[in-house]
């Protein structure tokens, strides 16, 4: 089936009418009655009933016409979207981004971007994964940067992975972790889920939270005064003297991963897509 096949399908669809579908494809009602059956012995169905004069179509034609309608409109919006990439991006790209990606690894990338893409204005928010993928999804941004891919159906791109680790001034014995001092940074509702699995296959005692803060830099200050322990992600480089080890999840590290998310089949393409391949790609995308 070729585009033009699909065409066909669909101008007949519209009109329910073979003579009124041949005049606005501009050919014969037999050239065109000819081309439906070569559709039907390549498909191997009946795309209309035996309904004497009338034109009716078959419950496989009418699916057939479906579907015709969503190829013809895909290959419109690719079109579009190919002529658009093909001209000088401009306009506007609204980005959110969690708090530390924004702090320590977007600013090189956005550097880089302003510089091969000087025509597009970047608008930026940080804050809370959840917070920006409810964005995403109110379309008040058009890219998501955040700790986890929501089960996202529309494009995304697996960019950024680190590991988590529980960091200390001095060695600590695990097995007195419930009773020493946690000083506990907001991950986010996704990361905070894998931490307190981790937690509860090893500990009966909830942790002794001494302090709560919002940012990496202020955890792992007062990580290094001796102020207590903490599971960070090695967003930061870690200062020499501090302890460390590996954070497991039933025997597997776990890991700090961010996903891109955005709408593929948008209007704004020219200044989205510009902006993904900026990003290596560390697992499976959907374009």
């Amino acid at each position: 089936m070729n585009e033009k096949d699909w065409l066909i399908i669909h101008t007949v669809w519209q009109h329910q009418n073979i003579t009124r579908a041949a005049r606005q494809l501009y050919t014969s009602q037999p050239a065109l009655s000819y081309r439906l059956k070569q559709i039907e012995r390549k498909l191997g169905i009946a795309l209309f009933e035996e309904s004497g004069r009338q034109m009716t179509f078959s419950a496989q034609g009418r699916y057939l016409a479906q579907h015709a309608a969503r190829v013809l409109n895909d290959s419109l919006q690719l079109r579009q979207t190919l002529q658009s990439l093909s001209q000088p991006r401009q306009g506007e790209l609204r980005i959110g981004v969690t708090s530390n990606f924004a702090a320590y690894r977007l600013p090189d990338i956005l550097a880089r971007f302003a510089e091969i893409h000087s025509g597009i204005r970047v608008n930026l928010i940080s804050g809370l994964s959840e917070e920006m993928y409810q964005k995403l999804q109110r379309e008040e941004i058009q890219v998501a940067l955040v700790k986890d891919d929501y089960h996202w159906r529309n494009g995304k791109r697996l960019v950024d992975e680190d590991d988590y680790w529980l960091v200390s001034q001095q060695p600590l014995d695990l097995r007195l972790l419930p009773q020493l001092p946690q000083i506990r940074i907001n991950h986010g509702g996704h990361v905070t889920h894998l931490i307190e699995r981790w937690w509860n296959a090893n500990y009966s005692l909830s942790p002794r939270v001494a302090m709560q803060v919002d940012k990496l830099e202020v955890c792992l200050a007062m990580v290094e005064r001796g102020l207590g322990y903490a599971i960070v992600s090695s967003y930061q480089p870690l200062a020499e003297g501090l302890c460390r080890q590996p954070i497991r999840v039933a025997g597997e590290a776990l890991k700090s991963r961010t996903w891109l998310l955005y709408h593929h089949a948008s209007s704004d393409a020219s200044v989205i897509l510009p902006f993904v391949e900026m990003f290596p790609d560390l697992g499976v995308s959907q374009n």
